[in-house]
């Protein structure tokens, strides 16, 4: 097969599903429900048995060596193993989509957060991807770490993991996961450096995969 503009996109079925709302008007209507910190989106607070299989910009020789629009998050373990795991909101926001967008996206969460910093309100997008299951709907609010679905395997199409994107603008449209341009997506990593638990720190060697571990070759 021959991978021409985005790779991703390009795997896509010609049925699919998508449910969205615009979000923005519910998130105003509730104030008090900015994101002010972040957590980790599979294996509880610190993301404790994963890995970053692979990272933000990573270049990917399979696909004309585009680079890695988010992080994909599998278990040290390999794998299946975290076939139907849970996957949890990266921070309170609204869903703003839901798809089964078939092909190499899978099922397909969207969710909007209004991040409230010290001196500034700006408003990320997460983007969760090749799910088993979606356990919420478009307009729903959510809250950090409230459970949203389960990782899959976009129908087989991988090993099972999380595709997680963290998007610094609004309205992208889907894209293909690779890029040779990476600007508007931002590192889910390094943004929890910054926003997420205080608790320990957080560096993204904690969660390099080693030679001996399973890695994902998308």
């Amino acid at each position: 097969m021959s991978y021409q503009g985005n790779p991703l996109f390009g795997w896509m079925e010609t049925t699919s599903s998508v449910r969205s709302i615009d979000p923005l008007p519910i998130l105003l209507r509730y104030p008090d429900f900015r994101a002010k910190e972040f957590e980790f989106v599979v294996g509880g607070k610190f993301a404790e048995g994963y890995y970053i299989a692979q990272k933000f910009g990573e270049s990917n020789p399979r696909f004309g060596g585009r680079r890695h629009l988010g992080e994909d998050w599998n278990t040290l373990a390999g794998g299946d193993t975290d076939y139907a795991a849970p996957v949890y909101a990266f921070g309170n926001g609204v869903v703003a989509e839901t798809a089964d967008y078939g092909g190499g996206w899978g099922k397909v969460i969207r969710i909007v957060h209004e991040h409230k910093k010290p001196n500034e309100t700006v408003f990320v997008e997460t983007l969760y991807a090749h799910l088993y299951t979606i356990d919420v709907e478009p307009g729903q609010l959510v809250k950090k770490t409230e459970m949203i679905g389960t990782i899959g395997d976009a129908s087989g199409k991988y090993t099972a993991h999380l595709h997680l994107e963290l998007r610094g603008k609004l309205g992208l449209p889907l894209g293909g996961g690779y890029s040779f341009q990476t600007d508007g997506y931002l590192s889910p990593i390094r943004y929890l450096i910054n926003y997420g638990p205080r608790d320990k720190p957080i560096t993204e060697e904690m969660f390099q995969p080693s030679p001996e571990k399973f890695q994902i070759t998308q």
